[in-house]
């Protein structure tokens, strides 16, 4: 193995154990979208932010297309976070997203798929700010001490390739 692609992933491994209490951890097939593959096998830090100041609300951002975690077109995020009063299950989380996201600006949030721990769903956004996602796809999964998050964003929307492939890697998310 390179040099490149170990530290891609020990990112990974990073991103994937990240959880407010360490006790679950989610995990996903992330060769499923060969362009995160790709990124991650780069090794480029600049591509990666982990943000864990708060260890209830812990994050991963990983750049798809772009320059880096500050000017990018396409990424994948990662949250782990602490049920709290606002957000105890998955439903309770995508409903505090869409007030969120309504705050923002015009959005129609569609349900893709739900059972009893998780729930997929898609937002799409008109008339936001300048750098405001226009489309975004999650998975939702709820823990028995935490929440997980696993989206994918984009500024210029998905072609039908990348959402078929982001719906699959999506889908592959479990806990461990």
């Amino acid at each position: 193995m390179t040099v490149k692609l170990l530290r891609g992933l020990a990112m990974l491994l990073a991103a994937l154990c990240a959880t407010p209490v360490l006790a679950e951890k989610l995990s996903f097939d992330h060769r499923l979208y060969q362009p995160l593959k790709e990124v991650l096998d780069s090794g480029r830090d600049d591509m990666i932010q982990y943000n864990a100041k708060d260890p209830t609300y812990v994050t991963d951002l990983i750049v798809i297309r772009g320059k880096s975690t500050r000017s990018w077109t396409e990424a994948m995020i990662i949250i782990a976070r602490t049920p709290s009063a606002k957000a105890r299950t998955a439903a309770d989380w995508m409903a505090e997203l869409q007030r969120q996201s309504d705050a923002e600006c015009a959005n129609r949030f569609s349900i893709i798929a739900q059972d009893n721990i998780s729930i997929t769903f898609e937002r799409s956004s008109q008339g936001c700010r300048p750098g405001y996602p226009a489309n975004a796809i999650y998975r939702i999964v709820q823990g028995k001490k935490g929440l997980f998050l696993l989206g994918a964003m984009s500024k210029d929307g998905f072609t039908p390739d990348a959402r078929t492939a982001w719906l699959a890697l999506l889908g592959s998310a479990k806990l461990d």
